[in-house]
């Protein structure tokens, strides 16, 4: 049990309220359904307690007890539905969303690193271990008097605490690149030595067990995937367990996804340290069912009993319906919310009183369509650009043996347009075992073997390679990518060399009409281009065409008729860049709905510090015929004195101004460019505002 102290005090209940026996749905019910959004951020069902599963993840994550401080699982899984719960049911909680895994530059020689056991990556980790003992304090502080601290906490609060998490992080690593550079041992362990300091004063301050929890998460919106980001990460690890095992009011939990521990674990010869404080975001059939029940009786009053009579309630031949849904979505919840919400959508066009087996084949395709391309953006920080090999499979079969691969291969090899998006792993993995394992990895393909059914890799980080592959077995591509691939039930067992191959049925957003090579070097130019403008009047023209260029390129799904220099009617306001926000789903849709933004203004400031007049005039952009949304792209980063203006602006007209630095301009630029769609970031920068101003 979680002891009082660590939750709210009105505790939330497993069984429902007023639950009735099954009986026949009210009138309409469908149409008034939502069973919530496939963007956890903004899904407004995760602040009803009453949607929660107590999975063991949760269980261990509220229990100051627990062992467990890092949760790993594949996208979907739930990470973001934990780390809201904990923000919710533990009292003293804060999120970080550290930005240091993409460094700019290889301030250390990586082989100095390579060694956990040696000086450097442990003075490497002390750095983060001060950084995350800071962000503790800072969260300590909030409920208790500084005055209670020891010296050394108190110097540390007021002075180190005064700075963000990244700013304050960067700066112990600068001081440990330094130090390292000369090779001075005495040095090195001068450096630590605030460290341990701070940790045992720690040991002295008042708090119970686990009562002070910091959340890492959303690590993958600034990953870039480098060597040097890769030993950021392990530091972070390792400073993460020592905190939550060497302070005994204070826990430090890191969520993360599994292609990215993945290749922690294939780094750090070390990582068997972490492994019994791991936890996977597995689910079994019951939860997903229970998960499912739960947002299906949510807007109901009198609620149906949970266990298999809520989905008897809804859905017609209930055990098909049933087999089909979670047998395609491979364990997933995410999967498996949006896989019910488009058979809802298909009955309500219908105008299906339940959800009928005909509802649920229609909404595979669209399921299938929408999985397929989620695939490849999970996995494009990996593998950049590996949509464009999975396209490649279009048309094809079900079913390879290991000869079939073979052939898919040397074509792929023979593609150019492979090869240039892909050439930085696609030679990597040219072999059929290699290749095999990558696809199994990623979830695309099973393993099966003469007479049993096929395995797939399970979602969580406890399998880390497939069953061995012979002869006699067969690489099965999962059931939920046959539609969107268009697949035929057959086997394949060599192709054709001189066949093209044919994935006009995998369909591609590019801007303009832009081939995927063209895109990719347009996305490289502006990535030089941010880094080489002028700061100030000499550069202001190019810096306003390199944002106007972001927009297009990175944000052409949902933002369309790019206009610039946009003068009101009376030819006074000048706005920068304006575009039509046509967003159906993400973040831009929640904006539209939000801050009624049907235009987002963009205005560009090529000045690393914003200045108060600058929320002054974006101020007057925005009204109720465009939106009330403004976002502002200037040189530098972030600072915690742009909440006062921000606030200001919200409180008057309920408006919003979102201002975006250097470092996330280029961060979108770089997602793109490795095939990455997605709106994690610019929601976590939407969310650290609204949390602090609201």
């Amino acid at each position: 049990m979680t002891p009082p102290f660590a939750t709210r005090r009105n505790q939330k209940t497993d069984s429902a309220p007023n639950v009735v026996p099954v009986g026949r749905l009210p009138k309409n019910t469908l149409a008034r359904l939502s069973v919530g959004l496939s963007f956890a951020e903004n899904d407004a069902a995760l602040r009803d307690d009453y949607v929660y599963v107590q999975t063991p993840a949760i269980s261990a994550a509220l229990n100051p007890d627990s062992s467990k401080f890092f949760f790993v699982g594949r996208r979907g899984t739930g990470k973001t539905a934990l780390r809201t719960y904990c923000e919710r049911e533990i009292r003293h909680s804060r999120v970080v969303v550290p930005e240091i895994f993409s460094p700019s530059s290889e301030i250390f020689d990586l082989e100095l690193l390579a060694s956990r056991k040696r000086a450097p990556f442990q003075s490497l980790v002390s750095a983060m271990k001060r950084t995350l003992i800071d962000e503790l304090l800072i969260l300590w502080a909030e409920g208790n008097s500084r005055a209670d601290l020891p010296e050394d906490l108190a110097a540390e609060m007021a002075d180190q605490c005064e700075e963000q998490f990244d700013e304050r992080t960067l700066k112990y690593i600068a001081d440990v690149a330094r130090t390292v550079r000369y090779g001075d041992d005495v040095a090195i362990a001068k450096l630590n030595r605030p460290t341990k300091t701070l940790t045992d004063q720690c040991k002295l301050l008042a708090g119970r067990n686990g009562e002070y929890l910091l959340l890492l998460d959303s690590i993958d919106d600034f990953w870039d995937g480098s060597d040097l980001a890769l030993i950021f990460l392990t530091a972070v690890i390792h400073a993460c367990l020592e905190v939550s095992t060497q302070i005994p009011w204070a826990r430090a939990l890191l969520l993360l996804r599994e292609n990215i521990f993945d290749r922690v674990r294939e780094l750090d010869a070390e990582s068997s340290r972490v492994e019994t404080s791991l936890m996977g975001l597995d689910w079994t059939d019951g939860q997903l069912l229970e998960l499912v029940e739960r947002r299906l009786n949510r807007s109901l009053i009198t609620k149906f009993p949970l266990g298999g009579p809520t989905w008897d309630a809804f859905f017609e031949q209930p055990e098909k319906t049933r087999a089909e849904i979670f047998e395609y979505c491979h364990q997933r919840p995410r999967d498996i919310l949006i896989y019910v919400s488009h058979a809802i959508d298909m009955a309500n066009e219908r105008h299906h009183q339940r959800i009928q087996l005909e509802d649920v084949d229609a909404a595979r395709r669209r399921f299938s369509d929408n999985r397929f391309k989620d695939l490849g953006d999970e996995y494009a920080e990996n593998y950049p650009n590996i949509s464009r090999v999975l396209s490649r499979f279009y048309g094809l079969g079900q079913r390879f043996t290991p000869g079939g691969i073979e052939s898919l291969i040397r074509k792929l090899l023979a593609d150019r347009e492979v090869t240039e998006l892909c050439r930085s792993w696609i030679y990597d993995h040219s072999t059929m075992v290699l290749f095999a394992r990558l696809l199994y990895n990623i979830g695309f393909v099973g393993v099966q073997k003469p007479d049993s059914p096929a395995q797939f890799r399970a979602l969580g980080p406890q399998e880390t390679s497939p069953p061995p592959i012979t002869d006699l077995d067969e690489v099965v591509i999962h059931k939920c990518y046959w539609d969107a691939l268009d697949l035929r039930d057959v086997l394949i067992r060599e192709l054709p060399e001189d066949r093209d191959f044919d994935d006009i049925g995998v369909l591609y957003d590019l801007p303009g009409g832009m081939d995927p090579l063209g895109y990719q070097e347009q996305l490289e130019l502006l990535a030089l281009r941010l880094d080489s403008i002028q700061l100030g009047a000499p550069g202001a023209a190019d810096f306003e065409a390199a944002v106007g260029d972001v927009i297009k390129l990175c944000f052409f799904r949902a933002l369309e008729n790019v206009e610039h220099r946009v003068r009101d009617d009376e030819g006074v306001v000048v706005r920068d860049w304006v575009a039509s926000n046509r967003a159906q789903t993400g973040f831009w849709a929640v904006m539209r709905d939000r801050y009624d933004a049907t235009q987002v203004i963009w205005e560009c400031k090529n000045y690393k510090s914003l200045k108060a007049s600058d929320f002054h005039q974006v101020s007057y952009y925005s009204g109720n015929v465009a939106g009330r949304l403004v976002i502002l792209a200037f040189r530098g980063d972030f600072q915690p004195s742009y909440f006062g203006h921000i606030k200001r602006i919200a409180n008057a007209n309920d408006g919003m101004v979102l201002p975006l630095g250097i470092r996330d301009l280029k961060a979108f630029v770089r997602q793109n460019r490795k095939g990455k769609i997605s709106d994690g970031l610019i929601q976590d920068r939407y969310d650290q505002i609204v949390r602090q101003i609201s």
